[in-house]
């Protein structure tokens, strides 16, 4: 009987073993499922997320395109302002040298029709003045004493020439 009580133990024991074998197995091939389904399902929402980037993508693209469309835009309003600002000022420039060109050209006629009538012009008058400047410079150096004009006269002396003469007399008697 003690065999028999052996026996059952051990197919007990075997019989349990081979239970915790299968239970160990199917826990092991659930985990294999599970990771064939988060696999399945990790590549779908990578798959997914891979579309919702091209499309962020695409808006951001489009937006941003909008963005340096309406920059340009404002950059040649900008450009066309100040074109049209400068060509004013261009103009304006012009205009003033055609206003010096006409007030040029009304002189001349004044200056022209004035000389008909043998009116004297500012340049004439000019003249006169610096003639009679040195009319009455002449007059009031005449109008001085003799006796400063005859001390001037003095001052100049000859015998430097003489000194000359000698010394060329001298050379000449020398050779």
């Amino acid at each position: 009987m003690a065999a028999k009580k052996t026996d059952k133990k051990q197919k007990d024991s075997d019989s349990r073993v081979n239970e915790i074998g299968e239970q160990l197995e199917h826990a092991f091939m659930a985990g294999l499922g599970a990771l064939s389904d988060a696999q399945k399902k990790g590549a779908k929402t990578f798959d997914s997320l891979v579309k919702e980037g091209e499309k962020f993508r695409k808006k951001t693209t489009s937006k941003t395109e909008l963005l340096i469309d309406d920059v340009q835009d404002a950059i040649r309003d900008m450009t066309d302002d100040a074109q049209s600002k400068a060509t004013g000022l261009i103009d304006q420039v012009r205009g003033k040298s055609q206003l010096d060109k006409l007030q040029s050209a009304f002189d001349t006629r004044v200056a022209d029709a004035m000389d008909r009538l043998n009116v004297p012009s500012k340049n004439d008058i000019d003249a006169i003045n610096k003639k009679l400047n040195k009319i009455i410079r002449l007059l009031s150096e005449e109008s001085k004493p003799a006796a400063k004009k005859a001390t001037s006269r003095k001052r100049t002396t000859k015998k430097p020439a003489a000194k000359k003469k000698a010394a060329k007399t001298v050379k000449k008697t020398t050779k």
